[in-house]
């Protein structure tokens, strides 16, 4: 399988699970259930792998697609400008995701406060792969948005 077939397959995986991820961590902290909150966190890390897997098999799926006729490049542009942010955010709630994730295996008295950051550094960050998942569909898909530009902005 090539990284462009890798690249499509992969890119549902951070937008869902990151979405799927933050209801399930708030459910758990809501419920004091840390079973739930484990598995929450879980989920968010492997949303996150999927996301960096993504990042990571963008260009070359880039490079697959620029001479495709009907393809804009503007449009691939913008959706990589988003990914490069995005990417950001993924390292940053990753790194944060297990760290809360080994605080709250051990029981420490902090990883609450922890979980409140995760789910605050989630919801921004599910905003942004949003925004790049919208972006790349506007690549192929016409019916969800006209035609991007450059100058559009998104």
């Amino acid at each position: 399988m090539d990284a462009t077939r890798i690249h499509l397959f992969i890119t549902h995986l951070p937008v869902f699970g990151l979405f799927l991820g933050f209801f399930a961590l708030a459910f758990g902290l809501v419920r004091q259930d840390n079973g739930v909150k484990v598995v929450s966190l879980a989920i968010i890390i492997v949303a996150i792998v999927g996301g960096l897997i993504a990042f990571q098999t963008g260009e070359p799926a880039e490079e697959k697609v620029e001479n495709i006729a009907g393809i804009s490049m503007d449009a691939v542009e913008l959706h990589e400008e988003s990914a490069e942010l995005t990417n950001w955010f993924f390292i940053g709630l990753g790194i944060l995701a297990v760290v809360t994730l080994y605080l709250e295996v051990k029981g420490k008295q902090f990883a609450r406060q922890f979980v409140f950051v995760v789910l605050a550094i989630s919801a921004l960050t599910f905003y942004f792969v949003s925004r790049t998942a919208t972006l790349g569909g506007k690549i192929r898909h016409t019916e969800i948005g006209q035609p991007v530009r450059a100058d559009d902005g998104a």
